[in-house]
């Protein structure tokens, strides 16, 4: 898990893979969403295939700050 604040604009790396392997690579927190019950922060991220997922803080083990989004290439 990463240690410093995670904001809108910044580029996630996951700690896992989906099945078929979609989930691979860099991602783009979207939107900062209310905490789970247990307080844990969760994210609304999207990736270079323009695919959107929701994800708990403990899930993202790189945070880099505000850069080119990675899906500003599926857009238009």
């Amino acid at each position: 898990m990463t240690e410093r604040p995670i904001k809108v604009g910044d580029i996630v790396r996951l700690s896992f893979g989906f099945a078929d392997r979609s989930g691979e690579g860099d991602y783009e927190i979207i939107r900062v969403m209310p905490a789970r019950e247990s307080g844990e922060r969760q994210y609304r991220i999207r990736g270079i295939d323009g695919r959107e997922r929701a994800i708990g803080h403990n899930q993202i083990i790189v945070s880099k700050a505000k850069a080119k989004s990675p899906a500003s290439g599926s857009r238009g």
